[in-house]
């Protein structure tokens, strides 16, 4: 191929993909090309893509609702600034960082990581689309030293971990005009530490921990 050739080709390229980046009208030959509306031959079959752009729903709510996205990143930097934004290799967003209960006589500090569904807001599983994952303590760990399972748990069956059953899933707000933020799910998750360590302490029984008066 001469360079003149090689030119000819890369300032065509060029063309098309300014054409496609400015949604022109376009026509579509019989072979699959894309050409010109200018470009038509009088005996040419041809069929005209109007303007406009491809259609792009993301699979990641964060893209489908910036608004949303927005109103989720200033609810946690108000809240618990400690926790910091995270992207699992699936693309789902989530947030890391560290929560002390407070509790006279309980040291532990839990390193939690956060993580919205894909199709977040939503309410149709225990604690609505955003998981709480203890990273530390390991609660598999825990389960197997106390020997029996740990009330308000979920084990996610892809990964076998465990999460927090921070609400109940009617209680996870998830309507048009509002929805629980990882803030609100992070404020749960702490009431369920608090009533964890009670339980470990003995000043609240299994059977208290495990019900559903807390």
């Amino acid at each position: 191929m001469t360079t003149a050739t090689q030119d000819a080709a890369s300032d065509r390229r060029k063309q098309l993909a300014a054409q496609l980046l400015r949604g022109e009208s376009v026509m579509v030959t019989q072979q699959g090309e894309i050409r010109s509306l200018s470009e038509r031959g009088d005996s040419e079959v041809a069929i005209t893509v109007p303007e406009g752009k491809l259609a792009a729903p993301s699979l990641y709510w964060y893209e489908r609702d910036p608004e949303l996205f927005q109103a989720e990143l200033a609810a946690m930097n108000h809240f618990f600034p400690q926790f910091r934004p995270d992207r699992l290799p699936d693309g789902r967003m989530s947030w890391l960082g560290s929560l002390a209960s407070g509790i006279p006589d309980s040291q532990r500090i839990w390193h939690l990581q956060l993580v919205y569904d894909h199709d977040h807001p939503h309410g149709d599983d225990y604690g609505g689309s955003i998981s709480v994952f203890p990273i530390e303590p390991d609660l598999n760990a825990l389960t197997e030293q106390l020997e029996e399972p740990i009330p308000h748990t979920l084990r996610h069956e892809a990964s076998g971990e465990l999460s927090l059953c921070t609400v109940a899933a009617e209680s996870f707000r998830h309507g048009r005009d509002h929805c629980s933020t990882a803030a609100s799910a992070l404020a749960w998750a702490a009431k369920w530490i608090a009533a964890f360590e009670l339980w470990m302490l003995g000043e609240l029984s299994t059977a208290q921990f495990a019900g559903h008066q807390i």
